[in-house]
């Protein structure tokens, strides 16, 4: 009997020192360190399956937003590339550190989330389009490497080549990996993009010429985006061949909106709203919406940061927005900021929005509306002309070639979702204009906001006929 007892205390022992190892193992798995997978397109709107667009085909980051949380009211700090990006990536308004103007890159003094999580031991890696400088790229382990094919061609095989050895060498490791496509940005070719999206059922937005051309246009960029979406779907199924998706985070956002005129470069919300979505399996709830609040990719940098553990430097602006992805009946912040700078045109606007209201500040408001090169260059900007020539603009679509032009325009958002009709002259909304332009003047000394005649840069295009009189941009001087 004694035996007996002794192997069943034996037996015990083991049984609970197993059981012990394996909880040790459960709690090690549930605190590894996830791996992080950002995916961003280049000049896409909220045209997408998941966002309430029927006529658009995108499987792939449908199935992001089925698996995960997808944010309705998520917006930019600029609306062009690179002061979108650097600022995205390091916590801070792009007018504080310099990259303002499009094709500035960072200087060596400002960090990116990149250099926080190697420092935390992630691997980290960036592919295809960055737009940051060498700077930026410094705060990189290494590039994967592989482009488009000319002509605006598919994605290389090199590409998902080295994308694959990356995640071979590095499964073991927790890695960031930063995805900058370049669809869908002009210019578009459809000898080399297949042509999946029927333009004949695309729902022009008012702003815009209801014409073929301009449907034309707009069926160029969703297949664009089709095609991005197909290269998630690849990029995302490697993850899951290697057994690593679940313990990675994977996210998707745009760095502005869509490349036509009044959207790209402006801030209105079609040029700063931005698909956001966040999918982590079996920890953030599949098919979670958030629509209570806004929220800023000013926050992007420390809620990644937080996602992997690593403390959010206090220098960022940025504070995260963590606990939404978790709890979305959490409210978002109350206020977002946008900017717009020189782009082609020179610019100095500035943007505070609310769920309800927008307000914008235009210094150069004795100049109509600057368009980047590529908008001023294309059909759907050609069909304005032509109905501008013959003196058919519609009132929705006249905005951007109105000079002189209001200093200060006020929208109310749930009233005119399309910001047609600026409000600033109604005695109704003099008082949220004043709290709003008051936050607003708080937030540019707090965050060091030039004065709007510094840093001045000369047009390289044409603001009114969008020629593009100029091949290089001009130097800036300060007065």
């Amino acid at each position: 009997m004694k035996k007996f007892s002794k192997n069943i205390y034996c037996s015990v022992t083991i049984l609970s020192s197993a059981s012990s190892l394996m909880a040790e193992k459960n709690i090690n798995d549930a605190i590894k360190q996830p791996n992080i997978v950002v995916f961003i397109a280049d000049d896409s709107g909220m045209d997408y399956g998941c966002y309430g667009n029927p006529d658009i085909a995108t499987p792939n980051i449908d199935m992001l937003a089925n698996n995960g949380i997808r944010f309705e009211k998520a917006f930019l700090t600029a609306p062009q590339s690179s002061p979108s990006r650097t600022s995205m990536l390091s916590g801070k308004f792009a007018h504080t550190i310099g990259t303002e103007d499009l094709h500035t890159g960072i200087d060596n003094k400002t960090s990116f989330i990149s250099t926080y999580l190697k420092q935390a031991g992630y691997k980290t890696a960036y592919m295809l389009k960055t737009h940051w400088g060498i700077n930026g790229d410094s705060q990189f382990d290494e590039q994967i490497k592989g482009t488009y094919l000319p002509d605006q061609g598919p994605l290389q095989e090199e590409l998902f080549r080295n994308y694959r050895k990356y995640l071979d060498e590095n499964k073991d490791n927790p890695f960031f990996i930063w995805v900058g496509f370049v669809d869908p940005h002009r210019p578009y070719n459809r000898n080399k993009c297949k042509q999946i999206n029927n333009s004949e059922n695309i729902q022009v937005p008012p702003y815009l010429a209801n014409s073929q051309k301009t449907k034309r246009d707009m069926a160029d960029y969703y297949d664009e985006i089709s095609r991005m979406d197909g290269n998630v779907g690849t990029m995302i199924n490697e993850l899951e061949k290697r057994g690593i998706l679940d313990n990675t985070i994977v996210v998707f956002l745009s760095d502005n909106g869509m490349p036509f005129p009044r959207a790209k470069g402006t801030l209105y919300d079609s040029g700063i709203q931005t698909p956001l979505i966040f999918m982590w399996k079996n920890r953030i709830k599949p098919k979670t919406v958030h629509n209570n609040g806004i929220v800023s990719t000013i926050d992007l940098a420390p809620t990644l940061l937080s996602l992997a553990g690593v403390a959010v430097p206090d220098d960022m602006y940025g504070k995260g927005f963590k606990e939404l992805l978790f709890n979305p009946e959490k409210k978002g912040s109350e206020f977002i900021y946008a900017e717009r700078n020189w782009h082609d045109t020179d610019e100095y606007m500035r943007c505070i929005r609310t769920e309800k209201y927008k307000l914008i500040y235009n210094a150069y408001y004795f100049l109509p509306h600057g368009s980047p090169i590529d908008i001023s260059t294309s059909d759907s900007w050609f069909e304005l002309k032509r109905l501008q020539r013959n003196n058919e603009l519609s009132s929705s679509m006249t905005q951007i070639f109105q000079t002189p032009r209001s200093m200060v325009e006020i929208y109310d958002l749930e009233k005119d979702p399309f910001e047609l009709n600026n409000v600033a002259d109604l005695p109704e909304y003099l008082s949220v204009g004043k709290e709003l332009a008051l936050k607003f003047e708080k937030w540019q000394k707090a965050t060091k906001d030039h004065l709007w005649w510094k840093r001045r840069r000369g047009d390289q295009n044409d603001r009114m006929t969008g020629f593009p009189l100029f091949s290089t941009r001009s130097e800036s001087w300060d007065d």
